[in-house]
């Protein structure tokens, strides 16, 4: 009885099988997102059917119904994965990457040749990318660099690409022109009237090298420009240049916090005499490190690459000094500004301190700060004798501001190779 059953059925359940292999088929070699899906949906079928084949039992019956149901479950968040695709990047084209070693071969269909090959760039630049110093290039930016896009509401009909330009103060200058010989890139621009030099990098090649260092590493609102940027050259360009989220690494896995320090973070060295009752008790010396920030980046910013307050991050780094972070008001004429800051005051943040600056270093003139005020940490354990006072003097009266010879050798030790 088995046997005439079975011979009967035989051409139903290969239709089925055949049926099934051809869906997954499909569902595995589809070249966008809607063909997996007319894949998937055809297995979901496919699976029904031969579950279901022995239609006669009961169980087999029951299964049958259990796996169209958890099916549709599956289509429910494919269906709106699907359509979040679509919303973000406007299609439903896959695009396939293949690792070789060091180098990415890239596959983009309906592409012209001159993308194709400036796509492969961006992507075969992985060994760049992967530099230990990026991640500094991508603090520094955040700190006190301007990327700009040009306004897609503006009516000038000049075609303005991506620019990216990075401020430093004056005695900073052989910093700037450092990181323009050793990325090739941009050009150096004296402001001495207002105190500051530029990098300013407009070349197009040279902007998308920057863009390919920092993509990945930015920790703050800022990200939202170069989101910008990306978007402007994949659209201007062809090109599908990834917009990287926020770097949620821990701060000390890499030297982003160095460069956002050179940018926006302080040494500082207090000597005060303590008294009571105006009688003077010993000469007392305090440091400390210092990161300030504004509260607000200027533009909107989506939620889900961290919103537009700076709150986040001077709160990650507060934590990872084991500091309190403080707001800061402060009153200029008739303006009102507000800031976050993070201030390492004490033994135990003072160690964190240099340990990270040890292992990831500072490139501009506060190398030199740095230095100074681990040197007095230094000099100030143990009993604070006179002469140990007296250096500690004399290294403040030529701190900060107050330097006037600069020896930047360190900067030696700085390349993106």
């Amino acid at each position: 009885m088995y046997d005439k059953f079975n011979k009967k059925h035989n051409q139903r359940f290969f239709s089925y099988l055949s049926l099934f292999t051809f869906m997954m088929i499909v569902l595995v070699t589809a070249d966008n997102y809607l063909l997996m899906f007319v894949g998937w949906e055809g297995v979901g079928v496919c699976s029904y059917l031969l579950v279901c084949f022995w239609y006669t039992r009961i169980a087999a019956n029951q299964s049958a119904l259990s796996a169209f149901l958890t099916n549709r479950v599956g289509d429910t968040f494919l269906t709106i994965g699907m359509f979040a695709i679509i919303w973000s990047f406007g299609n439903t084209k896959k695009i396939k990457f293949s690792k070789c070693g060091n180098r990415y071969d890239c596959t983009f269909k309906n592409r012209s040749l001159s993308s194709y090959l400036e796509i492969r760039r961006y992507y075969t630049s992985q060994v760049l990318r992967n530099c230990s110093l990026a991640p500094y290039l991508s603090g520094l930016i955040e700190g006190d660099g301007y990327i700009g896009v040009k306004d897609p509401n503006s009516k000038t009909k000049v075609v303005s690409r991506p620019k990216i330009i990075i401020a430093f103060n004056l005695k900073d200058k052989p910093l700037a022109e450092k990181l323009s010989a050793e990325l090739k890139v941009g050009k150096v621009i004296n402001r001495e009237k207002t105190g500051h030099v530029l990098l300013q990098i407009l070349a197009k090649q040279e902007v998308l090298k920057i863009i390919n260092l920092i993509n990945g590493h930015m920790r703050t609102p800022k990200i939202e420009a170069l989101h910008r940027a990306i978007r402007w050259i994949n659209e201007k360009d062809s090109t599908s240049i990834p917009c990287l989220g926020l770097d949620l690494s821990p701060l000390d896995s890499n030297s982003w916090l160095a460069g956002f320090t050179d940018a926006d973070g302080s040494f500082g060295i207090t000597v005060y005499d303590r008294k009571k009752n105006g009688v003077f008790l010993r000469t007392s010396v305090q440091t400390f490190f210092r990161i300030e920030v504004k509260q607000n980046y200027s533009r909107k910013v989506p939620q889900d690459i961290g919103g537009g307050s700076y709150f986040n991050i001077l709160s990650e780094i507060a934590a990872f000094f084991t500091v309190n972070l403080y707001t800061r008001t402060r009153k200029a004429e008739d303006k009102v500004y507000y800031a976050f800051m993070a201030v390492a005051h004490n033994s135990r943040s003072h160690e964190i301190v240099r340990k990270y600056f040890d292992r990831f270093p500072l490139y501009s003139s506060k190398f030199l700060a740095y230095k100074d005020w681990c040197l007095v940490q230094d000099l100030h354990r143990g009993n604070l004798s006179k002469d140990k006072l007296d250096r500690i003097q004399t290294i403040k009266n030529n701190f900060n501001n107050k330097r006037k010879v600069f020896d930047f050798s360190h900067l030696d030790y700085l390349n993106f190779k």
